[in-house]
């Protein structure tokens, strides 16, 4: 707070003394000059896209400026425009030079293909900011551009000038080794790091790195724990620590691990991930469904918005589940999977019509994804399109004629109308040829049989399902229990009967078209 008031005072005081003191020509130049600089800090410190204009414009006031100049090189660099860095870079030879104007120009003539210029400047600017990493890092990765067995030479003579950072020095040279895939060497220059400061963290990082490409698990994990042991801390480690104790099968440690990570940063996306997965083994779809939104990529990732939606239904919210699906949906208008089970979600709420738009959209920049296509049927199907519904069933059979949820669909809905029943039964039981275990193609063939009239044959259909499945199923329970009625055994209909009401509106009016249960009748007597 207090370095914003002092901001302010400056920007105010400069304003003031513009407005209320007379300037001679000079001195508003000057206060010009100051202003332009000051916007071009502010935008590069706030990173409000690159501050080259307001540095251009102080330049104009005064030419001759190495700041100035040198900025507006690291600018031009920046901005991926290195030719026109050729009219600032002429500050190098303006007085004496500290670390950065060394290290800016070294990079210039990296960028204008003078390495070897690029080298010395670096070397330079080592020598005269020798604690600068920026400068070390940007010095190895010219080095590993020209000669990896050079610049390992250099680095290590850099160990005795600068012997304070001999553990940065061995992990760079690991890694130059590790660029070469000599992962012996890189290996012994991370061990060298760890001697020389057992709480620098990256040589422990690389190492688990390399382990765990070569499945070497049990090595990575020594490596993280030995990590951890330093008392350092990051989301990343934890995460990565977490995801070495899933490899080796330690739920415990890992589901540790992760929450850790998370509570470091809430938006971890590799601990948020496994932590949803966790939840979800224990049926805990409230937490499962948290943790994956508040990844660091959910807006971004479809798949997440997709699993989310299937937590909620799994949690009993379909409600939730609907919006998050109609909301993934707007958000990724291409994505085929979140706009099939969009539609779907859609069917079970018996939005039919908007559950076909829908899929009618999918299968235009998708046609051959089938069940798709069977979906979009079924939604027609309930909305009471049958022309429609039996065309895409025409197309589906034509491509695939082994396609059983097809026939049994298109067998069912006309069996349901009570509509060429011939036919119906034919399709079902091209279904039941194609899959001879499915209960509920063999629902739909007894379906059939009542309607044709056929009530023995329908009974002993739908005696043969076993009991679980009819009275987990509402429309298999109101088909028996009709079939009960039709035969006059009205007793053995309203168990079912009832069970199916609540869901199927005929079941609720042949329920009321029994008779009284005998202990009632016994009791009014």
């Amino acid at each position: 707070m207090k370095k914003a008031m002092i901001g302010c005072l400056l920007l105010c005081g400069v304003y003031a003394w513009g407005a209320s003191l007379p300037l001679s020509p000079q001195g508003r130049n000057e206060a010009e000059l100051y202003m332009d600089f000051l916007r071009g800090a502010l935008a590069e410190g706030k990173q409000e896209g690159v501050p080259c204009a307001s540095y251009k414009r102080a330049l104009s006031r005064a030419p001759e400026n190495k700041v100035l100049r040198r900025l507006l090189t690291a600018c031009a660099l920046a901005g991926d425009h290195p030719e026109e860095a050729d009219q600032y870079a002429g500050y190098i030879e303006d007085g004496e030079n500290d670390g950065e104007d060394l290290a800016v120009y070294a990079f210039y003539k990296w960028r204008r293909g003078d390495l070897n210029a690029a080298q010395d400047y670096y070397e330079q600017a080592l020598a005269a900011a020798p604690d600068d990493l920026r400068i070390l890092y940007q010095y190895v990765l010219l080095m590993s551009y020209i000669d990896v067995d050079q610049a390992v030479a250099k680095l290590q003579r850099l160990k005795t000038d600068y012997p304070s950072m001999a553990h940065v020095v061995d992990y760079e040279t690991g890694n130059l080794y590790l660029r070469k895939k000599d992962v012996q060497k890189a290996l012994h220059y991370y061990d060298l790091s760890t001697r020389a400061e057992p709480d620098y963290p990256q040589p422990y990082l690389a190492r688990a790195q390399l382990y765990e490409k070569a499945s070497q698990f049990f090595f990575m994990l020594r490596e993280l724990e030995r990590l951890e042991q330093t008392g350092y801390e990051s989301a990343a480690m934890y995460s990565k620590l977490g995801s070495a104790y899933v490899l080796v099968k330690d739920e415990e440690k890992a589901k540790r691990s992760f929450s850790r990570a998370k509570e470091l940063d809430s938006s971890d996306k590799t601990a948020g991930y496994f932590l949803a997965l966790f939840a979800e083994g224990e049926k805990d779809y409230a937490s499962a469904a948290r943790y994956l939104r508040e990844t660091a990529d959910f807006q971004t990732a479809a798949g997440k918005w997709l699993q989310t939606a299937f937590y909620e239904q799994q949690g009993g919210d379909g409600a939730a589940a609907l919006r998050t699906l109609e909301e993934g949906q707007k958000r990724f208008p291409k994505n085929v999977e979140l706009g099939y089970f969009y539609a779907l979600a859609l069917q079970d709420e018996n939005q039919c019509r908007r559950a076909a738009g829908v899929l009618e959209e999918v299968l235009e920049s998708n046609p051959d994804y089938e069940n798709a296509r069977l979906a979009y049927a079924f939604a027609l199907e309930c909305a009471g399109k049958y022309k429609k519904m039996e065309r895409q069933l025409l197309l589906l059979t034509e491509k695939d004629p082994d396609n059983a949820a097809a026939y049994n669909l298109w067998g069912f809905s006309l069996a349901e109308r009570g509509v060429r029943l011939d036919e119906a039964q034919e399709y079902i039981t091209r279904a039941l040829a194609l899959k001879p275990g499915d209960r509920s193609f063999a629902d739909s063939l007894a379906w059939t049989y009542y309607q044709k009239g056929d009530y023995a044959r329908a009974l002993e259909l739908l005696e043969s399902l076993d009991e679980e499945f009819v009275q987990t199923n509402a429309d298999v329970a109101w088909h028996l229990g009709a079939v009960y009625f039709a035969l006059g055994r009205t007793e053995d209909a309203r168990p079912l009967l009832e069970r199916a009401a609540p869901e199927i509106k005929q079941a609720k009016k042949l329920l009321k078209k029994l008779p009284p249960p005998p202990s009632a009748v016994a009791q009014r007597e």
